[in-house]
């Protein structure tokens, strides 16, 4: 039977991440994935704030140098601002400095960074089970491995088989292209566009990534319908190449080891429940998780020291993004409510409410 250090389930930001650290830590690793094509299909808005954006976020500036780098040749467009607009169109506008990229290379190029640092990288190559230490591949092969690390995504039969059930709510996701003016831009829209959800219109280099979130339908729509929709009523255009998937939202977990198993990512349900956003956290949860990784294989460390790590550095922000949406999901039910609560707050606290932060004008703290 095959064998290695570490096997990493999944060749997205969170398991190239993890790659990349385990095998600069010295680990033999392998990193399987079942797509014939690594970063496709797109299932993403593409947009990634500025690594001093993200430190205004999560208080750890050494992590952040170390594991979030995007690729220069992946970007398409750099972006100053976001927008914010009401059931009724009134927009509320604050800076964010940011860029969209193409996840189609950005995957590529995060996975070709776990290679030059010496991982071996296999796909496709899906994983059907784990038992134990070993991983079963769609192929018939097995892989035995001293510490797996589950970064394949928010329905992960990785977290399936080895019993890791999150609290949740599955957002159900639907990504198109549409053509359009690039400006240096990102705009959210909130209530009738995405009843519970938001639409999003974020601006490439040629062209913008376009979408919406719900967690639930409304009666006799489909996500297709929502998104046509959408499109019409803010003249974006016919949306294009449509790519539907899931994003966990959620409070983090207590723990992301289950035996010698680590879980990073989306498949981790770190994810920022105030917009959905999961590249930065997957990175960086990534990181951690195969720098842990190759400390237990080369030193003998315990896999809890993984917990440890996370939860100092991603665990409070995450945790406050929940509460934030928890309060926030109190009024998107109903548009009005939604219009002059937004109307309240004004653009300083919806920018503060994307940061983390509770809004002046509502008094105290979350």
């Amino acid at each position: 039977m095959d064998r290695c250090d570490v096997a990493v389930v999944g060749g997205g930001p969170a398991g190239a991440s993890a790659a990349r650290a385990a095998a600069e830590g010295g680990a033999r690793t392998v990193l399987v994935d079942h797509r014939r094509e690594i970063g496709q299909p797109v299932q993403c808005g593409e947009f990634l704030p500025s690594p001093e954006e993200l430190a205004d976020l999560f208080a750890c500036p050494e992590l952040i140098g170390a594991a979030y780098s995007i690729p220069p040749t992946t970007v398409l467009r750099e972006t100053r601002w976001m927008s914010c607009y009401s059931p009724y169109d009134r927009r509320y506008r604050f800076p964010l400095a940011g860029c969209t990229v193409s996840r189609r290379a950005f995957d590529k190029a995060l996975v070709a960074r776990a290679e030059g640092a010496g991982a071996e990288v296999r796909f496709p190559c899906g994983v059907t089970g784990v038992a134990g230490d070993v991983l079963r591949c769609s192929d018939g092969s097995e892989l035995r491995a001293d510490v797996i690390i589950g970064a394949d995504g928010p329905t992960s039969t990785v977290a399936h088989a080895v019993g890791f059930r999150p609290r949740r709510t599955m957002f159900r996701m639907i990504t198109a292209t549409v053509d359009g003016p690039p400006d240096d831009e990102i705009a959210l829209y909130f209530g009738r566009a995405a009843p519970h959800g938001y639409a999003w219109c974020f601006p490439r280099a040629h062209d913008a990534n376009v979408g919406l979130g719900v967690a639930e339908l409304p009666p006799a729509t489909s996500l297709s319908r929502l998104l046509d929709r959408f499109v019409a009523r803010e003249r974006l255009g016919p949306a294009r190449e449509r790519t539907p998937w899931w994003v966990p939202i959620g409070p983090p977990p207590e723990s992301l080891v289950v035996g010698r198993v680590l879980f990073a990512g989306d498949a981790a349900n770190l994810v920022m429940a105030t917009n959905g956003g999961g590249i930065p956290t997957a990175m960086l949860s990534g990181w951690l998780a195969g720098r842990a990784a190759a400390r237990t294989v080369r030193d003998g460390a315990p896999l809890s020291e993984y917990d440890r790590a996370w939860r100092a550095a991603l665990r409070p922000p995450l945790a406050r993004a929940a509460r934030v949406q928890r309060f926030a999901d109190r009024f998107g039910g109903w548009d009005p409510v939604l219009a002059l609560g937004m109307r309240y707050i004004g653009a300083s606290g919806l920018d503060a409410m994307m940061r983390l932060r509770w809004p002046s004008r509502l008094g105290g703290a979350s």
